[in-house]
């Protein structure tokens, strides 16, 4: 009987060698076991660390895969260092940059010195409303700002259509370049020519003025209905300011260089509160600054640069209310020029009657004196710069109940309300805009008896056809003849955006 086959080897060793028994070669192999288990541990080892290398390898292609499905087709995915944070307002900047109409050194000057994250905007999603129309924004009923009225009051739909009507004149009328050209606007005129020009001097004001307008509907150059034409109106106000002196318009160009600088400060300042676009934040404040240098020392401002000790309560005011919405907007801005400027309305303003005056203590408004302008719209029919004083004395922060001053103002305004009358010289667009914000804010009766009269004024005589339509007349107002059919539009639109406008722009917290 043969031995069973699992224990019969063959000595290999040995020639002709008889088959030893199983039990026989175990004991041969373990005469060898270092040498065996050596072996073993090497080759283990090797193929440990070649199993290793192969999980390490197909664990970093699976993570290099899960990364790249995480993210978007069009970003390469980064291994070893996280993405740097995006810029901030990305897409406001290269909108800018790569529109071929502002050149690049413009954009380049703008950004240079920008190196500050944006600052903390208060018009943001929760508090900028850009809901407007009747009571829109931040209207009656709704959130109410620093310098929002007490009360109630809407727009109605009337006055809320001559707003609509009013800003798609202005877009019609703005030529290519961005501005809206006071002598020049009716050449964009597509049935008729719109009479009623006014003079090429007033080209920036009138254009600051008119973007005012459509920031005060809501519109920025980011968003809204009107958007590109903010765009291209704040182009053009950017290539018109002196990059070194910060002055929008060249110093002592005409009599009112400092209107248009004051009212571009105000316009660039309120566009970027509103959307904080960071390459409006340099100009912004170089405009500040520039208002800071244009003042006399320890007074206030008036047309030249440099001052030359001379002041006005209406220059005055475009200026106070530029620092006031700068301050408002986290800018820098000169505390003791705000200061100094509301020491200055103090000393224009009688105590007795409450009239602030033009150069001197309860005068009344300025006129100009060659032309017959002096007859034909006398100077008591309106109570402009006593308006200008009691706005400014709001957005000071001073307190309407227990400040007597102010209702003195008021009262005089409730003697001289809006009046449409062309035969009497009582029309004074400047007058009403400001003495329907200064009411706006008082409210009550003052605010019941003016609104009336005033809608009744403007609403009323707003153009209706051709292509005047949504236009007003400038030849029946004071200083018609002085800014045209844009400088009418632009400031009738305003007046009639009083209820919605300074919760949208100043002080929404």
């Amino acid at each position: 009987m043969s031995e069973p086959q699992e224990l019969v080897y063959k000595r290999s060793h040995v020639p002709g060698g008889e088959p030893e028994s199983f039990e026989e070669q175990l004991r041969e192999q373990f005469r060898h076991a270092p040498w065996l288990v050596v072996s073993f541990l090497l080759h283990a080892a090797v193929g440990l660390i070649l199993s290793n290398m192969v999980f390490a390898e197909k664990t970093k292609e699976q993570k290099v895969a899960i990364q790249a499905e995480a993210l978007p087709e069009d970003i390469e995915p980064i291994i070893e260092e996280p993405p740097p944070p995006p810029p901030e307002e990305p897409e406001e900047i290269e909108e800018i940059e790569e529109d071929p109409e502002i050149s690049e050194e413009v954009v380049d000057d703008l950004l240079e010195d920008d190196n500050q994250a944006p600052l903390d905007s208060p018009f943001d999603s929760r508090n900028f409303n850009s809901v407007i129309g009747v009571g829109g924004g931040a209207g009656p009923g709704g959130f109410r700002g620093k310098y929002a009225r007490r009360g109630s009051g809407r727009s109605n739909s009337a006055s809320q259509k001559a707003v609509d009507l009013g800003l798609q004149w202005l877009k019609k009328h703005q030529a290519e370049d961005g501005s809206w050209g006071a002598a020049t606007f009716n050449e964009l005129c597509e049935q008729n020519r719109c009479d009623g020009v006014g003079h090429f001097t007033q080209d920036i004001g009138v254009t600051a003025l008119s973007l005012l307008a459509f920031l005060g509907a809501g519109n920025s150059m980011t968003t809204g209905k009107y958007k590109e034409t903010v765009k291209k109106g704040l182009r053009f106000l950017l290539q018109q300011q002196d990059r070194d002196l910060g002055m929008f318009g060249r110093p002592n160009e005409h009599t009112y260089v400092m209107y248009g600088h004051a009212i571009s400060t105000l316009a660039m300042v309120e566009a970027y509160h509103i959307s904080h676009t960071p390459m409006l934040k340099r100009p912004a404040q170089k405009g500040l600054d520039f208002i800071a240098q244009a003042r006399n020392q320890g007074r206030a401002w008036k047309y030249e640069f440099p001052p030359n000790g001379q002041n006005d309560t209406s220059v005055t005011g475009w200026m106070l209310f530029a620092l006031f919405a700068g301050k408002d907007a986290g800018l820098n801005v000169d505390l003791d020029a705000i200061a100094d400027g509301m020491a200055f309305i103090e000393d224009m303003t009688s105590p007795s009657s409450g009239r602030t005056g033009y150069e001197t203590q309860g005068s009344v408004s300025s006129r100009e004196e060659e032309g017959g302008h002096y007859e034909a719209f006398p100077p008591e029919n309106s109570e402009c710069l006593t308006a200008v004083a009691v706005l400014l004395r709001v957005f000071n922060g001073e307190d309407i109940d227990s400040s007597p001053i102010m209702l003195k103002g008021a009262d005089l305004m409730m003697d001289k309300l809006p009046k449409w009358d062309e035969s009497s010289g009582e029309i004074d667009f400047y007058y009403w805009y400001y003495g329907s914000y200064a009411l706006w804010q008082i409210s009550g009766k003052y605010w019941k008896q003016w609104q009336g009269k005033m809608l009744d004024s403007i609403v009323a005589n707003q153009r209706k056809d051709g292509d005047e339509l949504g236009s007003w007349d400038p030849q029946v107002d004071v200083w018609g003849h002085v800014g045209g059919r844009v400088y009418a539009t632009a400031i009738n639109t305003l007046c009639l955006e009083v209820y919605y406008r300074y919760d949208n722009l100043m002080g929404a917290r």
